[in-house]
């Protein structure tokens, strides 16, 4: 039942008929117990190394703005907030959720909330490696896997509700892998609840992997001509366990009267305000902040025609990334113009990657940065595996090339964030634990030296992470704060809050404000010097005390 090609195993569902059609085994060779056992040791290895590489990441601040929200919202549902009822967010409720719930177990504090991110990632990372040994298992089969973590954890070393849904897809499209293979039906159901938490973090991520595992069952019926009860059925477990967890969380939030707000700020808002800002270039930041970074370092121990060759190896995974719905796309259809060959590409066993891997994508586009990109690649970086492995089955040497500078370049390039991270040589104490830092966080001393714990402080316009590690409190219910982002009836309701809670501190980012907002949000037009009312209202009623790190720390004037 199984092909065997220069080394490489196809996995047996890829056999063929004479006509033509597939060849099902009755069990997959995976779940036999002498290749579970050794899958299982290499998973185990990928887990100790990736929890190894990712460790000197986690260790340290990293300025994140999205991380602070993540993490203060969850503090604040451990303490029994409500999200969007009692603070404003844009993520999902589960991105709250599942990190309070290791709050509430283990403690509110800093390195409960890296070891989830570590925890997420390492797993993710597995799951991609088996989903591609299930697919191809060969030479540099752990490709993908390599790919994802080296390249996505450097560019993001923070908690995420995307690193979040990325877990929860995985878990799902595994757990439909499962059924696949074993015909349980009950694995739909638990697939579909996969699907539902997923869609708790980032909707449309988890509405599109339903909906193209839904497709993927009529197909696989269709095409193994199954009948059409047998087809409906698999097709209500998996639609049953993803609207189960949409239905409970609709009828918790309308029994704690959030719904309305849920509605708004995880629908309505994103789609009138928040979109049009946040659109930006395809693979905008490659260019913009990590290349001339990673320049600047290399430059300071590099001559000039080394640092740029250590340039362009560090550029190579990232090209590839940014072309790879194309490449992928380009090398499935040449390869299917040999008629005899197509069944390989696209068949009962490879259609569900191909559907699911689109669903991921598409979901993470809609900001086309490089790290969505990223976070929208995992399953396409399984299918490339694959294919470039078939497609250049007859040339050993230049198939096991291309996968070797990819290797070569990624490692390379994982040092060398290794380096930078390791750094990070600053330490400092704050109320939720100690972290490392670049640079020496004397904003954080100041409150923690000059602030009471729980007393309120306003970062405008946003650095959420203050909040958590300060042991601070927001007086207003934004994280974040900015024009033709927030609506006007938000800017006044801030203001407000700041007035009837006569807030004693403001510390006000030079750094991301104004102008400078457009480095992040290109298409961020700041307002005339007249419409800046929260600006306005500061520099009435407070005056700069110091600044710290650039921030301004300002004071309430007396009244």
């Amino acid at each position: 039942m199984e092909h065997r090609h220069l080394g490489t195993k196809i996995n047996p569902f890829l056999s063929l008929k004479g006509n033509g059609s597939m060849i099902r085994p009755t069990i997959p060779n995976f779940f036999r117990r002498s290749e579970f056992i050794q899958l299982a040791g290499r998973l185990f290895l990928l887990l100790i190394f990736s929890s190894a590489y990712l460790y000197p990441f986690l260790r340290v601040l990293w300025r994140i703005g999205d991380e602070g929200s993540v993490v203060y919202g969850a503090q604040l549902v451990s303490e029994g907030a409500i999200p969007y009822r009692d603070f404003f967010e844009v993520m999902g409720p589960a991105s709250f959720y599942w990190l309070a719930i290791f709050f509430k177990i283990f403690g509110t504090k800093w390195v409960v909330s890296r070891l989830v991110l570590l925890l997420t990632v390492s797993i993710s990372t597995i799951m991609i490696y088996w989903m591609t040994r299930r697919l191809y298992a060969g030479s540099f089969d752990v490709l993908p896997a390599f790919f994802f973590l080296m390249t996505g954890v450097p560019l993001w070393p923070g908690v995420s509700h995307h690193w979040d849904s990325i877990f929860f897809a995985l878990l799902s499209f595994g757990t439909f892998l499962l059924w696949q293979d074993s015909a349980r039906r009950w694995l739909l159901g638990v697939a579909g609840v996969f699907s539902g938490l997923t869609s708790c973090f980032i909707q449309q991520k988890g509405v599109l992997l339903v909906l193209a595992l839904l497709l993927a069952i009529y197909l696989n019926g269709r095409k193994s001509g199954e009948d059409r009860s047998k087809m409906l059925a698999d097709v209500g477990f998996l639609l049953s366990g993803f609207l189960l967890v949409g239905g409970i969380v609709l009828i918790f939030f309308y029994r704690v009267g959030g719904f309305p707000d849920l509605i708004y700020d995880n629908l309505l808002w994103p789609l009138s305000n928040y979109y049009n800002v946040n659109i930006t270039p395809y693979g905008y930041g490659l260019q913009k902040f990590f290349f001339p970074y990673w320049k600047l370092i290399l430059e300071d121990i590099f001559t000039f025609t080394i640092h740029q060759a250590i340039l362009g190896i560090f550029l190579f995974p990232f090209v590839v990334i940014l072309i790879l719905p194309v490449l992928v796309f380009a090398m499935a259809i040449l390869f299917c113009i040999d008629s005899t060959k197509r069944p390989l590409i696209f068949n009962l066993f490879t259609i569900p990657y191909w559907l699911t891997a689109l669903a991921l994508w598409m979901s993470e586009i809609h900001r086309k940065d490089i790290s969505h990109i990223i976070w929208g690649s995992p399953l396409l970086l399984v299918i490339f595996y694959f294919i470039w492995n078939i497609s250049f089955e007859k040339w050993r040497n230049l198939r096991l090339l291309g996968m070797s500078l990819l290797m070569i370049s990624l490692t390379l390039f994982g040092a060398f964030n290794i380096i930078i991270a390791t750094r990070a040589d600053y330490q400092i104490a704050t109320r939720r634990g100690t972290v490392h830092s670049h640079k020496n966080e004397n904003v954080l001393r100041f409150l923690h030296d000059q602030v009471k714990m729980g007393e309120y402080v306003f970062v405008y316009p946003y650095y959420p992470m203050y909040y958590f590690l300060a042991g601070i409190r927001n007086p207003t219910e934004y994280s974040i704060l900015m024009y033709n982002i927030n609506t006007e009836a938000q800017f006044h309701k801030a203001i407000s809050d700041l007035e009837r809670k006569k807030v004693r501190y403001i510390l006000w980012d030079t750094y991301v404000e104004g102008q400078n907002l457009k480095t992040w949000f290109p298409q961020y037009e700041h307002p005339s010097r007249n419409n800046l009312e929260i600006e306005r209202y500061i520099e009435t009623h407070y005056e700069v005390k110091e600044i710290r790190n650039g921030f301004k720390i300002m004071q309430r004037k007396e009244e």
